[in-house]
């Protein structure tokens, strides 16, 4: 007897993610020994991501956050990019956790010394979680809340030195997910 025909093979579905969107965000600065109290400050953000599935419930990648505000000393600029993980804990769920390290790039954090801006490199976390619509599909939307810190260290201002500058930027947004 003829072997009976096997059923087609679905199209493997790519291991690669791409997530792009906005985000309303909130930023304070703050520093150890610090005699002021600083601001809560708003904008909008924009963020993105891309990595690679390397379980069904865990993928690794990029995180790029990028927020622009204004203050007393004119407009300041975080992007942060960071190297991340996600992980869902239900795996038919669409419940996400993520959690990274990387670098923040600041472009005019405060008043400087002389007429021009001053940017800085730090150290940078990022923690979160969130909901993913349609996770199985090849597009999807996700709803987030997210944190980015940025450890500035010591900045040089027009008043003096300020030491254990801190940049906390807290996020909530969505994005469109592309798989």
């Amino acid at each position: 007897q003829p072997a009976p025909p096997t059923p087609a093979q679905p199209a493997p579905s790519s291991r690669l993610w791409i997530v792009a969107g906005g985000a309303s965000g909130t930023l304070r600065g703050h520093c150890q020994n610090c005699e002021q109290d600083f601001p809560f400050r708003h904008g909008g953000a924009l963020v993105g991501n891309g990595g690679y599935h390397v379980t069904s419930r865990m993928d690794v990648g990029a995180d790029v956050f990028w927020m622009q505000w204004n203050n007393e000393s004119g407009r300041i600029r975080a992007t942060a990019i960071n190297g991340v993980a996600q992980f869902r804990p239900w795996e038919s769920k669409g419940f996400f956790v993520k959690g990274g390290a990387g670098m923040a790039f600041v472009r005019n954090w405060v008043q400087t010394i002389g007429p021009n801006p001053d940017d800085s490199k730090a150290p940078a976390v990022v923690i979160g979680g969130g909901w993913e619509f349609n996770s199985k599909g090849p597009l999807g939307l996700q709803l987030f809340a997210m944190q980015h810190v940025g450890a500035l260290g010591d900045l040089q201002t027009v008043n003096g030195p300020v030491s254990d500058v801190t940049g906390n930027f807290w996020s909530l947004g969505a994005a469109i997910v592309i798989r």
